[in-house]
């Protein structure tokens, strides 16, 4: 099913953020139709109204907004996206929003200072992206895979991903068995250093 999707610029549009973004969730099979595109001011008033009539009247089921995320003066205008956003939605995904940093930041430590926040109003999912093509399209590569299942569950849909289903219970006995093997492979002289360092850890448990 076609993914209704909004990308909101702050201050302006950024044509190679957009092409940047588009391109990234078409190489993870997202079957996105652009809706929206457009620009907002630094006025938090206008990117709230913007993200609620998306949101509540147009019904989209993606918003993206980049630009307007970074630090700035507490009373100032300006960087008022996360804020906005804050105020829109009903429901946090933080995970999102630390996920998007971390891998970032693998990359640069400057994406600390990205203020976005995730979450959900409704049944759309909005996510916050920095400024910059390469920028928007890194924190979003962080998440992409996300994306889908998380809408799954937004709209009610019987493929809905479980936790539980990406999980092995390990059993008692087969822990045992496993840690004979390596205990075996010690005394052999044939462990090496990834299994010692998975053997150390099952005293951490």
């Amino acid at each position: 099913m076609a993914l209704r999707t909004g990308i909101l610029f702050v201050p302006q549009i950024d044509e190679s953020a957009s092409a940047a973004v588009i391109a990234l969730l078409r190489r993870n099979r997202l079957p996105v139709i652009i809706v929206h595109e457009t620009a907002v001011g630094n006025q938090r008033n206008w990117i709230e109204e913007l993200l609620r009539r998306w949101c509540d009247e147009d019904e989209l089921d993606l918003i993206l907004t980049v630009g307007g995320t970074m630090p700035a003066p507490g009373p100032s205008q300006s960087e008022a996206v996360p804020g906005a956003t804050a105020a829109m939605i009903e429901r946090e995904m933080v995970g999102f929003a630390e996920r998007m940093r971390a891998h970032a930041y693998l990359q640069t430590p400057l994406a600390l200072l990205h203020r976005g926040v995730c979450g959900i109003r409704g049944r759309t999912l909005m996510i916050n992206l920095p400024n910059g093509a390469a920028a928007a399209a890194l924190f979003l590569e962080a998440i992409a895979e996300l994306i889908e299942p998380t809408l799954a569950y937004l709209q009610d849909g019987a493929d809905r991903s479980q936790i539980e289903d990406e999980l092995e219970l390990v059993e008692d006995d087969e822990q045992s068995e496993a840690e004979s093997q390596v205990e075996t492979r010690m005394s052999q002289g044939k462990l090496n250093a990834d299994e010692f360092a998975r053997f150390l850890k099952r005293g951490d448990k």
